[in-house]
């Protein structure tokens, strides 16, 4: 397997990855608070079940919703990872590297896969449900909610991407022939130059 993304491409790609990991930690922290502050301390059961699961869809589909511009690259960033590690010194920081990878490839598979579930879910659809009705809502939230997990495994696994880079790039560097030394510059002393008046 070759990398066909170039450096450009790969950075932006990077960068909007960076964007989703900084979000998805918003939505779970106030996830976390939500959930802390509407379920029972002792038992973890919702105190309003309804208000509990629309609130839990809400978190699914602003998780989604913030992945939106990682999920057309998802795969291309999980390639030129495993290529990276491929050029890398085997040790145990790269062994749990090349797991988090590949968690992150079949993550990414499972999302595609919910993707291609909810198009033929929405096809199956009657043509009276629209967007805003209740039939199509529902099926909406049951594929966000199934995706959420997966979203939920970019975020915590999503950081290796950069380490990889990381050390790849600092191989990288370390193996780069080294620039021969620009030869001294002779002193010329400035002659007085005359004037001629």
């Amino acid at each position: 397997m070759t990398i066909s993304l170039s450096p450009e491409a790969h950075r932006l790609y990077l960068n909007q990855l960076a964007f989703y990991l900084r979000h998805s930690r918003q939505i779970l922290t106030a996830w976390d608070h939500y959930s802390a502050r509407h379920c029972d301390p002792d038992t973890f059961q919702p105190h309003d079940e309804d208000a509990y699961g629309l609130r839990q869809q809400q978190r699914d589909a602003d998780t989604l919703s913030a992945f939106g511009r990682v999920y057309y690259h998802a795969d291309d960033l999980v390639d030129v990872a495993e290529q990276q590690l491929a050029g890398l010194a085997p040790s145990q920081r790269t062994r749990r590297y090349a797991w988090q990878v590949r968690e992150l490839r079949d993550a990414t598979q499972c999302l595609y896969a919910v993707y291609d579930d909810w198009l033929a879910v929405r096809a199956a659809l009657p043509e009276s449900a629209r967007p805003g009705t209740k039939a199509y809502e529902e099926a909406l939230a049951e594929s966000y909610a199934e995706a959420w997990s997966y979203l939920d495994q970019w975020a915590i696994h999503g950081q290796a991407l950069f380490a990889v880079n990381a050390l790849a790039q600092k191989q990288s560097t370390a193996s780069a022939p080294a620039l021969p030394a620009p030869l001294p510059m002779h002193r010329v002393a400035a002659a007085p130059s005359r004037v001629r008046r």
